[in-house]
C-alpha cells in the first residue's frame, strides 16, 4: 500500500547546487512542495538573492548561500556557515564541446573540478553529519552521457565530441556507487539522476522548433524531448523515505533512448 507520508520532506533540509535555475530550480521547488527546506547555492550571489526574493513568497522555506563550490575552501565554508543537512542535490555541471585531438588541459580540469571533485567534496563535508544522525540522501545528478557516448553518425554536429563531460559523467557514477557502499549501513543512501535531452532554459535555442529538435526527437523511442517536470518526480522519490532501500543506483529518465 503507498503512504503518501514515505514522500513526506518535512522537517527535512536541503542543498542544492545550481538551484537556482533550469532544472536545479525544478529539483528546488520539488523539494519544497514536498516540504523541505532548501537552501540553493551557486558563485552569482546578486542572481541567487533575487531567486529567493522572487520565491519566498511562495516557499517561505527557501534561503541561499553564494558558493564557488570549485574552491574547496569555500565548501568548507558554506558547510560551516549553513550547518547540518539531509538531502544532498550535486546539481551543478558544466559541458563543452572540443575534439578529443583538440582537448587542452585547462579545458579538462575546468570539467572535471565542477562535474566531479566538487560533488565529492561537498559530500565529503556532508555526510558525516548523515552517518552521525542515521538517515541522509545524496542524489548526484548525472548524464545518460554517464552510460553511454552519443552517436555522433545519428546527430551531426550534436553527438559525441564532449570528452571531459563525458568522462565526468562516467566517474560520478562510480562515485556514487562508492559513497553508497561506504554509508550504507548508516541508513544513508547515495543514487543518481541520469537525465536524456531536456528543455532548459540554457539549451532553448538548440532545442526551439527546427532541424535539431527534429534530429534528437527522432532517436528517442517516445519521439520527443523532456519536459522539466518529468525529473521533479525522479528526484523526490530518490530524495524521500520511500527509497529508503535504493542506494548505488541510475535512475535513467531519457524516454528510451538508452535502449538502443
Amino acid at each position: 500500500m503507498v503512504n503518501l507520508k514515505d514522500f513526506d520532506l518535512t522537517g527535512r533540509r536541503a542543498l542544492v547546487t545550481g538551484g537556482g535555475d533550469g532544472l536545479g530550480r525544478e529539483f528546488t521547488e520539488a523539494l519544497l512542495d514536498a516540504g523541505a527546506s532548501v537552501v540553493i547555492t551557486s558563485r552569482r550571489k546578486k542572481f541567487l538573492q533575487d531567486v529567493v526574493l522572487e520565491m519566498k513568497k511562495k516557499y517561505p522555506l527557501i534561503s541561499s548561500n553564494a558558493c564557488d563550490i570549485t574552491d574547496r575552501k569555500d565548501v568548507v565554508r558554506l558547510a560551516d556557515e549553513i550547518g547540518e543537512i539531509d538531502i544532498l542535490v550535486n546539481n551543478a555541471g558544466l559541458s563543452h564541446r572540443h575534439p578529443w585531438q583538440e582537448e587542452q588541459s585547462k579545458d579538462w580540469q575546468r570539467i572535471m573540478v565542477l562535474n566531479l571533485e566538487s560533488p565529492f567534496w561537498l559530500a565529503q563535508k556532508f555526510m558525516p553529519g548523515m552517518i552521525e544522525r542515521g538517515w541522509g540522501r545524496v542524489i548526484n545528478i548525472s548524464s545518460i552521457n554517464g552510460i553511454q557516448v552519443s552517436d555522433p553518425r545519428l546527430l551531426p554536429g550534436i553527438g559525441g565530441d564532449m570528452p571531459s563531460y563525458y568522462a565526468s559523467k562516467h566517474a560520478l557514477l562510480g562515485l556514487s556507487k562508492y559513497l553508497a557502499a561506504a554509508s550504507g549501513e548508516h541508513s544513508v543512501t547515495v543514487n543518481s539522476i541520469c537525465p536524456g535531452p531536456f528543455f532548459s532554459p540554457a539549451n532553448s535555442v538548440a532545442f526551439a522548433p527546427g532541424p535539431i529538435l527534429d534530429a534528437v526527437s527522432g532517436v528517442i523511442p517516445m519521439r520527443r524531448i523532456g519536459r522539466p517536470g518529468e525529473l521533479r518526480t525522479a528526484l523526490l522519490f530518490l530524495a524521500a523515505p520511500a527509497s529508503s532501500f535504493v542506494t548505488g543506483q541510475a535512475i535513467i529518465v531519457d524516454g528510451g533512448v538508452t535502449i538502443w
